[in-house]
């Protein structure tokens, strides 16, 4: 430790706050006064601060506990998604769930449900313009020629119909 804080400046609590001093001072301070060889000092910026027992104890619990992180981390094999991102690619989109939403498929099944429900109760004639127009493709000028009516005509029925199922689906 003590190659390591050779140049280093310590910083030591004192009553009006810090007193700047170099590691050197620190250990012949050690050595002439007892009360510094319980004095805990923290590494920050490549300096040491003095700090209380209490912020010592809880800077190393935290320290060796994202020690302990890194080894589990590294005995697992884990690996950052983030070393996935490259040029071509961001590293986050790999880990995309693919699998269906769950709720979706519910609630998609749920409106299903309703419409057939829904489309039941409409009467046979509008049961087939839907059928015409949305599954056959139809253009409402063709079915207005089938029917032998205006296009405008079949345009305000297939709007009735609409309003009529939706009115139906919200109940």
């Amino acid at each position: 430790m003590a190659k390591d804080f050779a140049k280093s400046k310590c910083f030591i609590k004192t009553d009006n706050g810090y007193e700047e001093i170099t590691y050197a001072e620190l250990l012949r301070r050690e050595e002439a006064d007892s009360s510094y060889k319980g004095r805990r000092f923290l590494p920050l910026h490549g300096m040491l601060m003095e700090v209380t027992p209490e912020e010592y104890q809880a800077f190393y619990q935290e320290h060796n506990h994202q020690n302990y992180i890194q080894r589990l981390s590294i005995k697992n094999g884990d690996i950052s998604y983030d070393m996935l991102t490259n040029e071509e690619q961001n590293g986050a989109n790999i880990l995309v769930d693919s699998a269906p939403d769950i709720v979706e498929q519910v609630e998609k099944r749920i409106m299903l449900d309703k419409l057939r429900t829904s489309l039941a109760l409409l009467s046979e004639e509008e049961l087939q313009m839907l059928i015409s127009l949305f599954y056959l493709e139809m253009t409402e000028r063709d079915l207005a020629r089938e029917y032998q009516i205006s296009q405008v005509a079949i345009h305000k029925r297939k709007q009735r119909i609409l309003e009529k199922l939706k009115k139906l689906l919200e109940n």
